[in-house]
């Protein structure tokens, strides 16, 4: 029975491959960074809708404010 064939084929037995030195997050200059707007845009519009209800909640079980009765100006005339 024969070996699977490897998935990739451009590499040879005596050709060695590279390795990962480091990883670094954050923006990479070369690429577009069309992602990470994208990607902040998203989670930006995710916290809004979140937090929105919450603070719809609070304004409306903190209550109206008592309105006073308008004064009645002396200049008015009485309806009649």
């Amino acid at each position: 029975m024969s070996p699977p064939p490897r998935a990739r084929g451009c590499y040879g037995p005596g050709v060695r491959r590279g390795r990962i030195l480091a990883i670094k997050w954050g923006m990479n200059p070369n690429s577009s960074s069309l992602g990470v707007d994208v990607t902040f845009l998203l989670v930006g519009a995710t916290v809004l809708a979140a937090v929105t209800p919450v603070i719809g909640a609070l304004l409306r079980w903190r209550g109206r404010a008592p309105v006073a009765a308008p004064l009645a100006r002396p200049d008015a005339e009485p309806d009649a």
